[in-house]
């Protein structure tokens, strides 16, 4: 019979040490992700030079800041009366707030991903702003725009 030898010192530590990363990094393999998307039709745009909004909320049941953005994707479509020129923006406002924390530009872009918003509450408010010059007016599109929010 052999006598019982306890463990080299430091080896039930570094046994402890592994146990904790491995069930770390499962934790984090399983981290809640999630999306959101809304298509929102077009506003009407009255004059030239003027601009339309246009909203998407995130769902009224997600709370607020359990959630936040790890990439934002959109796809607009422009107006159809002959404009010049024109601007389109993506912008973001906190979920009971009016004022707009963060506006990229994207009018060389009709849909694409953006990484700007990492980071930001998911419960958030996103919209898309089209300013357009020239062509006739009231400027009336059936078309719609499209964001999706991923979040972690």
């Amino acid at each position: 019979m052999t006598e019982y030898q306890p463990p080299a010192k430091g080896t039930v530590m570094k046994k402890w040490i592994l146990i904790c990363a491995m069930l770390g990094a499962a934790a984090q393999t399983h981290a809640v992700v999630g999306s959101w998307s809304k298509q929102t039709a077009h506003y009407p745009i009255y004059f030239n030079d003027g601009y339309a909004e246009m909203p998407f909320n995130a769902p009224t049941s997600m709370p607020t800041l359990t959630s936040f953005v790890t990439s934002v994707s959109y796809q607009w479509t422009g107006y159809g009366n002959g404009n010049t020129s024109r601007v389109v923006q993506i912008c973001y406002s906190k979920k009971y707030s009016t004022t707009l924390e963060r506006c990229i530009e994207i009018t060389s872009a009709p849909q694409g991903v953006t990484h700007n918003f990492d980071g930001l509450d998911a419960s958030g408010k996103f919209l898309i702003r089209h300013r357009i010059s020239g062509g006739t007016y009231p400027a009336i599109s059936s078309a719609l725009d499209t964001v999706t929010v991923m979040h972690q």
